[in-house]
């Protein structure tokens, strides 16, 4: 069976929805789109999954919420190029290849029958909330996985080894990625990139060996202005359908204290808090090293949002639509 967004115009027709989370046109092409795969399932919180293969090892990830002020469609355009975009892009919307890449690609490879265990999760951009559901109430869903792929980074090359948990993949597994990857396509530079900010395989972190984010190919998420370089796409899901998961080196143990972990920068007690006081007298440098280090406003702002809301479980589960 051929899903009805194969190919380009599958793509583009992902992108023409806005999709909030917990909204009616988020719960729309939720129904539409997935819930049609053969074999698709969902759990309590919502989080659609499909298992191809007996005991799938690894874990293939996206988010189905687009950041956006209110859900509907959208006009998009192609240029000569292969870059799409919003066709009249304005504060509050955005294209949505955060993370529609990601779902396109997906679904493709489950029309190919590829091994793995796909997790279309709910809820990423407003703070991981499907994948961190999993882990608190269905932990048992994640055993016997080594590795857990997203679908879901800006860019062209990162195969994302740090996220906000701290290092989340190793340097073998992510190395084998990319060789794997670059072997497969001669125009590819992935390489091994410890700059993640989190998505949902963050959250994983503590149970998988092995968690890190792939860059898919879009450019200035969250935004109006987002792109997305749709033959990048279509080259990544080409190598995709040929990459061979069992060749790639499983090395990090998720037991283990996090020695790599972001907080181990703190070397001393109040250290935390002298750096704030510093970063509070001197606001402008302090944001210009985070934009050389190539962390954008948006991606900060939902870093802010995702540690103020760590602990909070209070927020209403969501059964399938």
């Amino acid at each position: 069976m051929t899903h009805a967004l194969m190919g380009r115009q599958g793509l583009l027709e992902i992108l023409s929805w806005a999709r909030p989370h917990d909204s009616s046109v988020e719960r729309a092409f939720c129904r539409e789109f997935l819930d049609t795969v053969p074999g698709m399932a969902a759990d309590g919180f919502g989080n659609r999954f499909l298992a191809i293969g007996e005991k799938p090892r690894v874990m293939w990830s996206c988010h189905v919420d687009t950041v956006a002020a209110h859900g509907g469609p959208q006009e998009v355009t192609i240029d000569e190029h292969g870059i799409a975009r919003l066709a009249r892009g304005k504060p509050g919307m955005s294209l949505g290849a955060d993370d529609g890449a990601g779902i396109w690609i997906m679904l493709a490879m489950i029309d190919a029958r590829r091994p793995g265990l796909y997790v279309f999760h709910r809820g990423e951009e407003l703070g991981c909330l499907g994948s961190g559901w999993i882990r608190r109430c269905n932990p048992e869903f994640l055993g016997g996985l080594d590795a857990a792929i997203a679908f879901d980074r800006a860019g062209m090359d990162d195969v994302i080894t740090h996220q906000s948990f701290g290092r989340t993949c190793s340097e073998a597994f992510a190395s084998s990625l990319a060789s794997a990857l670059n072997s497969l396509n001669r125009n590819f530079r992935y390489r091994p990139d410890n700059t993640g900010i989190f998505t949902d395989t963050n959250e994983y972190a503590g149970i998988i060996p092995e968690c890190t984010n792939l860059s898919v190919g879009y450019h200035g998420q969250h935004g109006p202005r987002e792109t997305l370089d749709v033959g990048h796409c279509e080259r990544l899901l080409a190598a995709m359908l040929e990459l061979d998961p069992s060749a790639l080196l499983i090395e990090r143990d998720p037991m283990r204290s996090n020695e790599d972990h972001w907080d181990s920068a703190l070397r001393y007690p109040g250290e935390l808090e002298d750096f704030a006081e510093t970063v509070a007298r001197n606001p402008c440098v302090a944001a210009r090293l985070l934009m050389e280090c190539g962390v954008s406003l948006d991606e900060f702002d939902w870093v802010v949002f995702h540690d103020e809301n760590r602990q909070n479980s209070g927020y209403r589960p969501l059964i399938a639509s």
